[in-house]
């Protein structure tokens, strides 16, 4: 999420200062690849690159082509096959046994109009999906890089095929609904047409309950993965905004006014870590039925079971998912470590992965579910 984050950044300086540029997206895939489709990379007419679509074995490639795309004007398909069993791919000696598609387009209205709309999806939390062609073979009326942008009861189409527009209108409605990116083949009447259909999430939000000196670590983590961070401190300590400065929000709140003052959404995570009994209760009072797919709680779990004990008996049972202790069992010891054991923990349960190690794992790696 940091990444395509940066990636708005820089070519809003680019549209700014009238700069040519190229951005190569990762669009299919097979085999065993670095990473999964929809990873971006921005390549800028003076040498700058942001964002990555592999592990570093393409991008020098990626780069010397997206010139070509820059001067011509024209998006072009790429395909890198690196299963061969030479192990001497354009003499890189890749051998990572995958091939990746790329898709490298230049950065002109149409290429904006899409970025325009992700940053959109991303500011205002909302969800959208990008159907882009990747191929188009036959005699047809479209063509590589057109597409359809399905928002939140918006649609911005260029696809010039009705028929197409049809059934990939409604393929990106059932993505955004299972909210899974997909690739799709449509076989019309004179043309075969190959799409990649994207769907943007916006960026996970982190609400952390606490402002003891083990949550700067959580907030730094955090902000490195790109997730928006709300900080709520229930004491009046102005020290508390300046140490906190990293984080998209800091709240000086008492309890009972923090429903009124934060959001909860299916894409909210929650850790309470105020190391005080009484105010964790009241917090936990709040939180338990708001059906967070996360909730960390810091501390044994003696001392969070007699927390829901209590509530238990005011009629107060959970129903978010609750996670105590909080983090992974990573032998964390300091602040540090605990904030990495806990943004790993949350990753996982919102990848809906098991936290396992990898070379445990028979599926690939980027495939959700065994």
């Amino acid at each position: 999420m940091k990444e395509l984050k940066n990636i708005i950044s820089a070519i809003e300086y680019l549209e700014n200062n009238h700069q040519k540029a190229a951005i190569a997206t990762l669009v299919k895939v097979s085999g065993s690849t670095y990473r999964s489709p929809g990873a971006r990379m921005l390549i800028s007419h003076d040498d700058d690159t942001i964002g990555a679509i592999s592990g570093g074995c393409l991008e020098s490639d990626v780069f010397e082509k997206a010139q070509a795309v820059i001067e011509s004007e024209r998006p072009i398909l790429i395909k890198y096959d690196t299963t061969s069993e030479e192990d001497m791919i354009w003499g890189l000696g890749l051998g990572c046994q995958g091939i990746a598609y790329v898709l490298i387009e230049p950065l002109e209205q149409t290429k904006l109009q899409e970025i325009a709309f992700i940053k959109k999806c991303l500011s205002t939390r909302t969800y959208g999906a990008i159907a882009t062609v990747i191929s188009a073979e036959g005699e047809s009326k479209t063509q590589l890089g057109q597409r359809l942008l399905l928002g939140d009861e918006t649609i911005i189409n260029n696809l010039k095929d009705d028929n197409l527009l049809t059934e990939v209108l409604n393929d990106t409605k059932a993505a955004l609904q299972d909210n899974q990116s997909v690739l799709k083949e449509y076989d019309l009447e004179a043309e075969k047409i190959e799409v990649f259909i994207e769907v943007i999430q916006p960026p996970l939000s982190l609400i952390i309950f606490g402002a003891g000196y083990d949550v700067l670590p959580l907030v730094n983590f955090s902000k490195q993965l790109g997730w928006d961070v709300t900080v709520l401190d229930n004491r009046s300590r102005e020290a508390s905004k300046k140490r906190f400065a990293q984080a998209d929000k800091i709240l000086l709140s008492l309890p009972e006014e923090i429903l009124e003052k934060i959001e909860i959404t299916e894409r909210s995570v929650a850790v309470v870590m105020s190391h005080n009994y009484l105010d964790d209760l009241e917090m936990l009072k709040l939180l338990l039925p708001s059906k967070l797919k996360y909730l960390g709680i810091l501390g044994p779990k003696k001392r969070t079971n007699r927390i829901l004990e209590e509530l238990k008996e005011e009629g107060i049972t959970p129903d978010a998912n609750i996670h105590s202790p909080v983090g992974l069992d990573i032998g964390a010891d300091n602040a540090e470590e605990i904030a990495l054991s806990i943004v790993s923990e949350i990753q996982a349960v919102i990848s809906q992965r098991n936290a396992g190690f990898l070379r445990n794992r028979n599926a690939p790696i980027h495939v959700k579910k065994e």
